[in-house]
C-alpha cells in the first residue's frame, strides 16, 4: 500500500491505533524499516502462530481469515485499513507475545475496536498467546470447548465490548499524526521501552540505543 488511499486520503492502519504517533509518521514518509534481530525472531514465530491457530478457526469453527477493511472519512482526510485476524459474526484478534498480559495493551483494544466498529459488532475477542518456536505445542493444549472464550496454559482470552469513546480518540490520535505528516514536522514519540522494537528507532536514536 502507499501513503495515499482513494481520492488522495492518507491511509493509516487499524494495527497502528493508539501506537507512538513517531513511527506513524516515518511510515508515512517512507522511511525504510529495519527490524532489529531479536524483533524479526519474534515476528517470524507470531506469523506461524496466527497460522496455526487461524487454521483451527477456519476449519473447526467457520471463520474467514484475514479480512480486509477500510474505514474512509473525507472530512478527516483519512482511511483506516485493516486486516481481522479472523470474523465470522464478530472480530478475533490474536497478539503472540513472549509473556502475557494481565489486562489487554491500550493500542490493541484500540485496533479491535476498529475492527468492531467496521463489523458492527458489539463485541470481539483479543486472544493472546505465548509465542513457542513451535506454535502446535502450546496451540494442541487449548480447552476450545467454551469457544470462543479458549482455555489453557500460555493463552488468555479477552472479550471486548465496542468502546465509542475510544473509537473517537483513535481518529484524534490519526488527525494528529496527519496535520504532522502535512507539516513535514514530526511528532512526539514515546520514548519508551516499546522503542526497543521499533523499526524506525535508528532515526530517533542515530547514535545507538539505550533505555
Amino acid at each position: 500500500m502507499g501513503n495515499n488511499g482513494s481520492d488522495g486520503l492518507i491511509e493509516f492502519y487499524a494495527s497502528e491505533a493508539l501506537t507512538c504517533p513517531r513511527r506513524i509518521y516515518f511510515r508515512l514518509k517512507g522511511y525504510p524499516e529495519r527490524w532489529p534481530e531479536n524483533v524479526k525472531v519474534r515476528l517470524n514465530q507470531g506469523v506461524r502462530t496466527h497460522e496455526v491457530l487461524g487454521r483451527i478457526l477456519r476449519d473447526r469453527f467457520g471463520f474467514e481469515l484475514e479480512r480486509h477493511l477500510v474505514l474512509r472519512s473525507r472530512k478527516l482526510g483519512f482511511e483506516i485499513h485493516g486486516r481481522i485476524d479472523a470474523f465470522r459474526e464478530f472480530p478475533i484478534e490474536i497478539k503472540g507475545k513472549t509473556s502475557l498480559p494481565k489486562v489487554p495493551y491500550e493500542y490493541h483494544l484500540a485496533q479491535l475496536n476498529v475492527y468492531l466498529r467496521w463489523a458492527e459488532a458489539d463485541y470481539g475477542y483479543l486472544y493472546y498467546v505465548k509465542l513457542h518456536e513451535e506454535p502446535m505445542k502450546v496451540i494442541g493444549r487449548l480447552d476450545l470447548s467454551g469457544f470462543p472464550v479458549i482455555k489453557g496454559p500460555n493463552f488468555r482470552a479477552f472479550e471486548i465490548p465496542y468502546d465509542g469513546r475510544l473509537f473517537k480518540e483513535t481518529l484524534r490520535h490519526f488527525y494528529s499524526v496527519k496535520k504532522a505528516y502535512e507539516r513535514d514536522r514530526p511528532p512526539e514519540g514515546w520514548r519508551s521501552y516499546a522503542c526497543r522494537f521499533c523499526p524506525y528507532r535508528y532515526l530517533c536514536y542515530p547514535n545507538g540505543f539505550e533505555l
